[in-house]
């Protein structure tokens, strides 16, 4: 098949699942399944508040979990789903304790006053494929039994679907919301981002007494002193965010794109010290997709 093909029966403007294989999709469920477990962050023990509350906490007291955090039972429990969901047998039941694990430890930790995105887009993953194990096929055909013991392959491609639809969907609002914050304005404004990181990189150099790297020292001074450079490099970004939509498309497309925002985020970490790993570790399994490339293309 034609890599840059789009959904067969569908124009590119109206995309749907990929081609995607057996294998490929087993392939896809490990990693992420793997990505899941890694992103919970099971030692809770220091959140015994929750003085900002975020999200669900601010209707249920989440610190619960904190005074007992979970073990290596719960866990093992944990790891037990996800080995069901990755072989394809159960995952209405599988994917629970991850999803509740995921999303009440996630939410704790972003009411303790600094709110961070390492688990979010997972999270929402996460809970998009279970929505789609739950009710596959939409309320005209009520799910049975059988779908919900073992999803048939129609089910599965639409499950690694939707994962990409939240990862591309991530990307445009985060582009959008910068837009309609600064009141179009984003693109003009950008000079002072790199005022702000010539300010972050002193502070450090404060706190640390180490000097950052030549390298970013000369590139953020230019940007400083240039401001359309500024704009330029700042622009690229948010052209990437806005445009991430793409990786829907066709696999070439997804290739295309889930680079473009892979070296996005490995730009962002070298420049503003803030590591995205767990968005570049989905974006690598739904997007890029290597085994994809590699394995032959054939039909289920």
């Amino acid at each position: 098949m034609n890599p840059d093909a789009a959904t067969p029966g569908r124009p590119w403007w109206q995309p749907g699942p990929l081609d995607w294989s057996r294998l490929e999709m087993l392939l896809m469920r490990t990693a992420f399944a793997l990505l899941i477990f890694s992103t919970i962050r099971w030692e809770t023990g220091a959140w015994t508040t929750q003085k900002f509350p975020n999200g669900i906490a601010a209707a249920f007291d989440l610190t619960w979990i904190a005074r007992s955090p979970p073990g290596l039972g719960w866990q093992a429990f944990t790891v037990a789903g996800l080995v069901a969901y990755v072989a394809g047998r159960m995952p209405v039941l599988g994917l629970i304790p991850a999803l509740f694990f995921s999303l009440v430890i996630g939410t704790l930790g972003n009411s303790q006053g600094a709110i961070n995105h390492s688990t979010q887009m997972v999270t929402m993953m996460l809970l998009a494929q279970w929505l789609v194990y739950l009710i596959p096929r939409g309320p005209e055909a009520p799910p049975s039994m059988s779908h919900w013991l073992k999803p048939d392959f129609n089910v599965q491609q639409q499950v690694i679907w939707w994962s990409t639809l939240v990862i591309a969907a991530s990307y445009v609002v985060c582009g959008v919301v910068k837009l309609v914050n600064s009141n179009g304005l984003w693109l003009y404004e950008t000079p002072y981002l790199a005022v702000q990181l010539l300010k972050t990189n002193w502070c450090h150099y404060h706190d640390t007494l180490e000097m950052p790297p030549g390298w970013l020292q000369s590139l953020i001074q230019a940007m400083t002193d240039h401001p359309n450079l500024a704009r330029l490099f700042f622009g690229m970004g948010l052209l990437i965010e806005l445009g991430g939509f793409v990786i829907l498309i066709s696999r070439r497309w997804a290739l295309v794109g889930g680079l473009a925002i892979i070296a996005l985020h490995l730009s962002i970490s070298q420049v503003m010290n803030l590591n995205f790993l767990t968005h570049i570790y989905a974006v690598l399994i739904f997007a890029v997709n290597v085994p994809g490339w590699l394995l032959p293309r054939r039909r289920p």
